[in-house]
């Protein structure tokens, strides 16, 4: 009965958000406060709902679903839950299957739809698919939260996301010309700060972009930012706290979105509350202690999320499962492993803990009631650059197919880290086998090859790479000394790092 009740209830309001939904303006009184719980437990609902959904009409789900044991999902009086439903990921649910499989009926609509792509470090491009109504729900997400951060401001868009099939950029774009002007220049420091010199210091802006870029652009001296309004919204990988400092001493604010290409863009936003609460975590050992659930080693990113569009759990290595409760995306995910290491917080939980840690300070900044999700990284060990992903196994790869280096190294690291100035760098150390040594011209050649295969098997490192100010280095170590000496080793061995600039300094990397 109670099953009955809540998925019709449900489905009740959401025909009432498609009518009505003629603008942001329209979601205050969704987000209330008040409905904050009630919130909760109906985005569980709509995430039962999708999973019936699914094993009805969506036949790769149903095919992958029936290889697997579980109980399933359950609606009660109270609670709502997708149990033990499986969950899924790109190497085993996505790469599995034709595209159309992976969508509702088995039927790619012949309009309006969109396909953009990805490849990460997976090889080869995958394609997304994304139908008219999934795009316009994507649309009025990032429109509200756009609208919340820049308040009363109504001002122009300098889009430097990549273009093209990537689809950060192109439904950046789609979704903020309906609520401000755009100009879409992509990773182009030239064409963005022409345009800025071209139109002036009269109007507001706005700059999204990769964290690297941005920072590019705030240090390029042609622009007098003094005189200049500008407010910067990043995504495509997390930045330090120094570095935002750094921003800060440009723009007039910096906030970052979460999302991927596997889901929709901008599923989690920063917010004034989620900002001071990570520089709190910096500075409070025992909010650290309390609040933290995975030793990383790393403050992690917050972000702030509608718990009636997405469920955030977390399995027992400690990655994120998403769900996107709506019904209306042409492919569904749920319980959707990206492989990103992090857990959620019920916003009425958390604000309990943080009273209880006597940090209502912290709690006079929230506006949203909105759910609370901490994000410490990749859990598949990779690094990110210029919006793409690279990981230890294309690097182990690529070496091990060279017959002039496959000997001679002996190990290797990642390394993402800050400069002085908060400029990040991609390094590839290596320690070299007993006895090697390589000289300045071998160490260029090793890198030229890690890089072209890298185009080759990455195109989103080729992509980053196009754009990126600093291009990666090579450094060759003595076997078993500098960042490989027995300090630094451990029972599992350590292939990446992504560090700051205290501890590249201390490590002897700047």
């Amino acid at each position: 009965m109670f099953d009955f009740i809540y998925i019709a209830l449900v489905a009740t309001l959401d025909r009432i958000i498609w009518t009505i939904d003629v603008g942001p303006s329209v979601h205050k009184f969704f987000l209330a406060p008040q409905v904050g719980n009630f919130r909760v437990f109906l985005g569980r609902v709509r995430a039962v709902r999708l999973y019936r959904h699914a094993i009805k009409r969506v036949p790769a789900y149903r095919d992958y679903m029936s290889k697997h044991t579980y109980q399933g999902p359950h609606i009660s009086m109270a609670h709502a839950s997708l149990n033990d439903v499986p969950e899924i990921d790109k190497s085993s649910y996505i790469k599995k299957y034709f595209l159309t499989e992976k969508l509702n009926d088995g039927i790619l609509p012949k309009s309006g739809v969109m396909l953009d792509e990805s490849s990460g470090s997976s090889g080869k491009p995958t394609s997304w698919a994304r139908g008219k109504k999934e795009r316009r729900f994507t649309r009025r997400l990032i429109q509200v939260a756009f609208k919340h951060l820049i308040a009363d401001q109504n001002p122009i868009v300098i889009n430097t996301f990549a273009m093209g099939a990537w689809s950060t950029g192109f439904n950046t774009s789609l979704s903020l010309l309906e609520v401000s002007r755009v100009k879409s220049t992509g990773p182009d420091l030239t064409k963005a700060i022409d345009t800025l010199l071209e139109l002036g210091p009269r109007f507001d802006y706005v700059i999204t972009g990769y964290p690297p870029f941005l920072k590019q652009l705030a240090d390029d001296p042609r622009v007098d930012w003094s005189k200049y309004k500008v407010s910067a919204i990043y995504g495509g990988e997390g930045i330090s706290e120094p570095m935002r400092q750094s921003l800060l001493q440009v723009f007039k604010s910096v906030i970052g979105s979460y999302g991927a290409s596997d889901l929709e863009i901008n599923i989690a936003h920063e917010t004034d509350f989620t900002i001071a609460l990570r520089q709190a975590l910096i500075e409070d050992e025992k909010l650290r202690g309390e609040l933290l659930k995975q030793n990383r080693g790393i403050i992690p990113m917050i972000f702030q999320y509608n718990p009636y569009d997405y469920l955030f759990e977390t399995n027992e290595k400690g990655e994120l499962l998403v769900t996107i409760c709506r019904l209306e995306n042409l492919s569904p995910r749920i319980r959707y492993n990206i492989h990103d290491l992090g857990h959620p917080e019920d916003f009425y939980d958390f604000k309990k803990k943080l009273k209880a840690l006597g940090r209502q300070d912290l709690l006079r900044l929230v506006e949203l009631d909105f759910g609370v999700l901490f994000y410490y990284g990749r859990s598949d060990l990779s690094v990110d650059y210029y919006g793409g992903v690279v990981g230890p196994e294309e690097i182990r790869q690529i070496i091990n197919a060279s017959e002039d280096y496959n000997q001679k190294v002996a190990n290797f690291r990642l390394i993402s880290y800050e400069d002085q100035d908060h400029q990040k760098h991609l390094l590839f150390a290596l320690e070299l086998a007993k006895g090697i040594s390589i000289n300045a011209e071998e160490k260029k050649k090793l890198l030229d090859i890690i890089v072209s295969q890298l185009f080759i098997l990455n195109l989103d490192f080729k992509a980053g790479y196009e754009m990126a100010n600093h291009k990666p280095e090579l450094r060759a170590y003595v076997l078993g000394e500098g960042i490989f000496d027995t300090a630094h080793q451990k029972v599992k061995n350590d292939y990446v790092w992504n560090i700051d600039y205290d501890r590249a300094k201390a490590e002897g990397i700047v």
